[in-house]
Formats: structure tokens, sequence, C-alpha cells
């Protein structure tokens, strides 16, 4: 009997993913994770110097508002440092993102590796789009609480 498989289906061992992208998602997983223990190795030996100095925010600066990525830097110190609350006021994106990687991780491993753990059509598009609105939106509401109230989390 012949497996019949449509276009849009990609087999990785024995079981099928619906996005055909998932492997190389997962390539890319594995080199970002090897990337962020780097970097998590360096803000562990270098993070305070990290977050204290340096030039700041070029737009910050120009403009007195908040780029997308301010308080990025300091959400990954943070988190790095496993104060999370701090993490996720400085930036949100820092801590979504670190969930989303390890379930994607950890959901494409189950399914790479057992017959019936893990979920294959795990929505790699959706959680990209959430994190793109996760960043715009705290970008717009911290640049209404500052022009309106003065109100600043930096």
């Amino acid at each position: 009997m012949e497996e019949v498989r449509s276009e849009n289906e990609t087999v990785i061992g024995r079981r099928k993913f619906k996005d055909p992208l998932t492997d190389t998602w997962f390539i890319w997983g594995i080199v970002s994770g090897i990337a962020g223990l780097a970097a998590i190795v360096i803000f562990i030996i270098y993070g305070d110097r990290i977050i204290s100095g340096g030039p700041g925010c070029m737009f910050n600066r120009v403009t007195g508002l908040y780029c997308p990525g301010c308080g990025g830097t300091r959400a990954f110190y943070y988190a790095v440092h496993l104060h999370f609350f701090k993490s996720i006021l400085c930036h949100p994106i820092v801590m979504y993102a670190l969930a989303a990687y390890f379930v994607f991780m950890i959901n494409t491993l189950l399914v790479k590796f057992t017959r019936r753990f893990g979920f294959e059509g795990y929505p790699v598009t959706s959680t990209i789009i959430i994190g793109v609105v996760v960043i715009l939106g705290q970008w717009v509401i911290r640049n209404i609480l500052i022009l309106f109230w003065g109100i600043t989390f930096l």
C-alpha cells in the first residue's frame, strides 16, 4: 500500500508536519539556541556593563519616544538573571520568544521521536505574527503613556 501525501506536508521520521517549513525552523532553532547560550554566558559575565553603559537608543535620544526594540537588552538581562516580571516590564517579547522557542523545540522533538506525542500542526506562522503584534503593541502603548501621561517604564 502506497502512502498518499499532500504537497504541503513533509515527512520527518514516521510522522508528518503540516507546515513544510518546520524542518527549516527546527534547524534555525538549534542554531539560535546555540547563539542564545553564548549570549546568556556573555550576559552573566558582562551583563551589568552592557546595560549600564553604551550609547543607548538613537531613536529615543532624538525623539524622546521609545522605538519598537527599546528595553529588549534590559529584558534579556533580567530574564538571564531570572527576574521574569522585570523582563516583561522592560520588553514582553523576550519572555514571549523564550516561551515560544521552548514550546516549539520540545513539540518538534516529540513529533520527530515519538509516535503519539506532539502536535504535527504547530502554528509557526501564527506564533511569529503574535510576536510581531506584541512588539508593535508594546511600542504603541508605551509611547501613548509617555505622550499623554509622562509615564515611562525604562
